[in-house]
């Protein structure tokens, strides 16, 4: 597992899920909670009503959702007489009484900004679908540059960070998101030189880099680069994904036509064996349909 420093709630959360995708539930609650304070128009939520938008998650145990906010240390509980409900004293809360549900108070003000974020988390989580019990070295690639073009800079970092020790084949890349990422989180002006190295780190990875486009991503830190030595304003950076399957030459073509060719004078020559095999895949096929 890793190993999460002490951060505020939802990074640590994010961390979380992100090491065991499996929880993403938990972000599914938070989208519950969002889409109740809109239609509702208020932070205070009542706990049942709460606990009917993800029925099914919720009732897999008679405790189970108490464990999860439990967990997630986002939630405040509250009772007819003003009590305050945290931590694990949600514990004691009566599954029969009357009770309100809303945001831990340093996440009042910023509603909004928690509900682009959630989303863009599950959007992350739904593009990595992985579900290994060990992440890979490609896993972490992949992940903080999905998570860099989600514009989620400061959790880039966090996951950087854990990521150097963790997978210290990857740090040099790695260190170019972290470099990249704190200079849109920040707006650092100081990190020109640890861009102007992000370059040359670049270079000795090649263009291609576990399916990255480093060539354009090389270019635009040189453009990015450019416009802070002219005190510009920044422009934004995605990370290109590419192919890496290998483009047929004209041989190529060539062999192919003529495999095409052969396969079709066989077949007129065959045709009874190979309506045999056809026959057999299309009751295959049908079969592994009618089983979906």
């Amino acid at each position: 597992m890793l190993e999460i420093k002490e951060r505020d709630p939802l990074s640590s959360l994010i961390l979380e899920v992100l090491e065991d995708p499996s929880k993403k539930e938990m972000v599914y609650y938070l989208m519950c909670y969002s889409q109740l304070v809109r239609r509702e128009a208020s932070p205070t939520i009542e706990l049942s009503r709460f606990l009917s938008c993800a029925y099914r998650n919720f009732q897999r145990a008679r405790s189970y959702w108490k464990d999860l906010l439990v967990s997630m240390n986002l939630f405040v509980i509250s009772d007819l007489y003003g009590n305050l409900y945290t931590g694990k004293d949600i514990y004691k809360v009566e599954e029969d009484g009357i009770y309100f549900i809303s945001l831990r108070y340093e996440y009042t003000n910023q509603l909004e900004e928690l509900n682009h974020k959630v989303l863009k988390l599950w959007n992350l989580l739904s593009r990595i679908n992985t579900y290994r019990k060990y992440l890979t070295p490609q896993d972490a690639v992949m992940i903080s540059s999905i998570m860099f073009n989600e514009g989620l800079y400061e959790e880039v970092e966090s996951y950087c960070e854990v990521c150097f020790e963790r997978f210290p084949s990857e740090k040099v890349y790695l260190r170019v998101l972290y470099n990249l990422s704190k200079l849109y989180s920040r707006e650092k002006s100081d990190l020109l030189q640890d861009l102007k190295q992000s370059v040359k780190d670049l270079e000795k990875l090649g263009d291609v880099y576990y399916g990255i486009n480093l060539f354009k991503l090389k270019k635009d830190i040189e453009g990015l680069i450019r416009r802070m030595e002219k005190g510009s304003s920044l422009s934004s950076i995605k990370i290109e994904f590419v192919s890496q399957e290998r483009k047929r030459g004209f041989f190529d073509r060539v062999i192919k036509f003529i495999k095409g060719l052969f396969v079709k004078v066989f077949d007129r020559k065959n045709t009874k064996a190979y309506s045999f095999e056809g026959e057999v895949c299309l009751k295959s096929s049908r079969t592994l349909f009618t089983n979906l």
